[in-house]
């Protein structure tokens, strides 16, 4: 009730005579409404609102006793003082009229003193309960907007108070959590005689607030979900303890991520120092932030003398390492003993959700790499695509005598798919190869003479360049699968006995590891003779006719 508007009374009486007293004697001091019969009180209390009723007993259609169950029956109206007016005085029909709900009585011949004397002490006990319920209302909506989850608990661990954020992390209606034991309902069985424990050590202390804690919690699904927890030890005003106040934030998400991240950090931390390429980090500033032993190795440092250092004390013209993905640029790098190294160096751009950047930069001594320098990347292995239709024992190459490439090519994608690591050395447009068979990933090294093609390549030319890198790949890999096509182009610019020179010191390596080899080659494009002397140390693919002259 507003201290600055008159009260509302409501005065129910089938005489008039009665209402029209009443209201002599209050109308100044409150604002009137006037009712005669039960039901029409009951409509007055539904448009009015009123903040006290004056209600006779005896009335035709309902009694007063009725009327007063209705009100104080209702959620709504159940707080409206109510004065049951009555000629009745006996001791039974009090009891009645209190069990009804009545607050107050008043008997017949009224007197205006005591009249407005019970009306005025009810009103001011109205208008504290009304401010009592505004205030909880207006804390409900504090507790409402915050963005996390608040609930006090009573000393026995009951919850008594629940924000909306709360409802809505548990997955249950606010009515539905009021007045559960917190540890019964909403903590694992694993962790409740804890969690229980750790509660009843907190209502011990004399401490305001009891700290951070991380523990799980059940939702209405029965998930078993993490919460940040804050607590506040809640005081009477006699200073003893007699709650928890609990401010909640799920962070089952960011725990899981943190998880993820770390096991990835990890992941990446062991890939990194067990990488047979030397590897650096640098930040947006490039400044080196990770080093495997290979780097440190190359440059001739041990690891802790690299890392925060700037990328310009080991190398000339940084410029050169910019913040893309860019592969095979020579650069010079210096050793700790001032020794100039030319490097091949491939980049990839690391970005950062916080918008920043870094680079990874791989390294290899072109002295030791006359070769391109392979980094290894496997497809995504398809569905149903375990094992491919082919089978190739490793430590082998493989001759697909053919006028259609299609062949190895299909095959080659089958064996990449299936999860092996591949290397396809080739005449056609690495482009064109990848969107025909699928093949997103696998590192594709173009025989062409063109270097501005943007792609890895090799001129038909530098014949010397193509077994260190098919060498570099397998000695990189496990259960590798090269496929190399366009050997007439390599026969064209070159002689035949360096290509062959080439094939049986590639031959070498391909026995010695665990990858295999296919070569497509038209035998049409060669002699009897030499074609024979290709083939002599080759195995045919599975399920090609091995290739035979047509002159035989």
């Amino acid at each position: 009730m507003d201290e600055h508007k008159k009260g509302k009374v409501l005065i129910v009486d089938d005489e008039s005579m009665n209402v029209k007293l009443l209201d002599a004697y209050l109308m100044h001091e409150y604002d009137i409404i006037s009712a005669y019969g039960g039901v029409e009180a009951l409509e007055k209390v539904e448009a009015h609102n009123p903040d006290i009723i004056l209600l006779d007993l005896m009335m035709p259609d309902i009694t007063g006793y009725e009327v007063c169950k209705i009100l104080k029956g209702s959620e709504k109206t159940r707080f409206i003082p109510i004065i049951m007016v009555t000629a009745l005085s006996s001791l039974e029909d009090r009891i009645k009229g209190i069990d009804a709900g009545a607050d107050d009585f008043l008997t017949k011949p009224l007197d205006r003193l005591e009249i407005k004397t019970r009306v005025g002490s009810l009103l001011r006990i109205k208008k504290l309960h009304d401010e009592l319920i505004s205030e909880r209302d207006q804390a409900q909506n504090y507790l409402d907007l915050a963005g996390v989850m608040l609930f006090v608990l009573d000393e026995n661990g009951i919850v008594k108070v629940i924000n909306k954020k709360g409802c809505e992390i548990l997955g249950y209606r606010e009515n539905e959590i009021l007045g559960n034991d917190w540890f019964e309902s909403y903590v694992p069985e694993l962790f409740r005689e804890n969690a229980r424990k750790g509660f009843e050590k907190l209502l011990s202390t004399q401490a305001v607030s009891t700290g951070y804690f991380e523990i799980p919690f059940l939702n209405s699904n029965k998930q078993k979900r993490i919460m940040s927890w804050t607590n506040i030890v809640l005081h009477d005003s006699e200073g003893n303890i007699n709650g928890l106040l609990v401010s909640g934030e799920d962070i089952t998400e960011r725990i899981d991520a943190e998880s993820k991240i770390k096991r990835a950090n990890e992941y990446l931390d062991n890939l990194l120092k067990a990488s047979p390429i030397a590897i650096l980090a640098l930040d947006s500033k490039k400044r080196v932030v990770t080093a495997n032993r290979n780097a440190a190795d190359l440059l001739g440092y041990e690891v802790s003398e690299i890392i925060a250092r700037p990328i310009r004390e080991f190398a000339d013209d940084v410029d050169l390492l910019e913040f893309t993905d860019k592969k095979d640029f020579e650069m010079v790098f210096y050793t700790k003993h001032d020794e100039k190294v030319r490097m091949n160096v491939s980049t990839s751009l690391l970005p950062d959700d916080g918008g920043t950047e870094g680079l990874v930069i791989t390294l290899q001594d072109r002295s030791r790499l006359r070769g391109l320098f392979i980094t290894p990347l496997t497809e995504d292995i398809e569905v149903n695509s375990d094992q491919a239709d082919i089978e190739l024992e490793s430590g082998y190459i493989y001759l697909s005598g053919s006028e259609d490439p299609g062949q190895s090519y299909h095959a080659f994608s089958e064996l990449v798919k299936s999860g092996k690591p591949g290397l396809c050395i080739t005449r056609m447009n690495p482009d064109k190869i990848r969107n025909m068979y699928g093949i997103a990933k696998t590192p594709i090294v173009w025989l062409t003479k063109n270097k501005m093609s943007g792609q890895q390549s090799i001129d038909s030319t530098e014949l010397f360049r193509i077994h260190p890198t098919i060498a570099d790949f397998v000695n990189k890999v496990e259960d590798g699968v090269v496929l190399m096509d366009g050997l007439e182009y390599l026969i064209l610019d070159n002689d035949f006995l360096s290509v062959v020179k080439l094939l049986e010191q590639t031959n070498d390596t391909i026995m010695a590891s665990s990858s295999r080899m296919m070569l497509q080659l038209d035998p049409d494009v060669l002699e009897k003779k030499e074609f024979h002397l290709l083939k002599r140390w080759m195995r045919p693919v599975t399920g090609d006719t091995p290739p035979q002259d047509k002159n035989l």
